[in-house]
């Protein structure tokens, strides 16, 4: 290669790392321009592979308005979705474990099958969500609206509960050993079979009849 080339090749290598910020600028935009155009669509793989783009990159998803989105199978691991609005939306099978979803609107939610192990969930709202059969070890649900909640199957290993409601939610067959929950706090919860924070199988006294 003549020094000639040599020189070219150098200055495209740096015109190339000068500019990378400004593409990287121009993907999250349209990304996020992607996210937009599908507000109000049920089905949007195109809005999945977006959101999935943004996470990996480390941006901030706070505040997500995304109501009734069917985000199935979706991995969103650690991602930042505090005070995001994804009431009614489907998440059955999701990976969100790490995510921080604090003071987030999840009412109605699907979550079945999903990992939110570790997750951030402090002060949220999942009243009538469905969340049977996920992994929500290690999770902070301080305060969480659980009322009417489907936690059926649910792994609730190590899980922070203070404060939640628990008003007719389906804790049957749920693992709550070690959760930092009180029997009164779990007291208008459905509990047959599930297994206790003290690692009792709780037993209604109508099981005895």
């Amino acid at each position: 290669m003549g020094a000639a080339d040599s020189i070219s090749l150098v200055v495209a290598v740096v015109l190339f790392i000068k500019e990378a910020p400004d593409r990287r600028k121009q993907f999250h935009y349209q990304a996020w321009s992607t996210i937009d155009a599908a507000h109000d669509v049920k089905v949007s793989y195109a809005r999945i592979l977006a959101l999935q783009d943004l996470n990996k990159d480390g941006v901030s998803l706070k505040g997500l308005d995304a109501p009734s989105a069917e985000l199935v199978d979706i991995n969103l691991s650690h991602a930042n979705l505090s005070k995001a609005n994804l009431m009614e939306s489907d998440f059955t099978n999701a990976n969100l474990s790490y995510a921080n979803l604090d003071n987030a609107n999840l009412s109605q939610i699907k979550l079945s099958g999903a990992n939110l192990s570790y997750a951030k969930l402090g002060f949220s709202r999942l009243n009538q969500a469905n969340l049977s059969s996920a992994n929500l070890s290690g999770a902070n649900l301080i305060c969480a609206d659980l009322s009417h909640t489907n936690l059926s199957g649910a792994d609730l290993r190590d899980t922070s509960l203070s404060g939640a409601n628990f008003e007719g939610a389906y804790l049957t067959g749920a693992n709550l050993k070690n959760a930092k929950v009180s029997d009164s706090e779990l007291s208008n919860a459905f509990l047959e079979g599930a297994i206790m924070p003290n690692g009792s199988r709780y037993k209604s006294s109508l099981s005895d009849r």
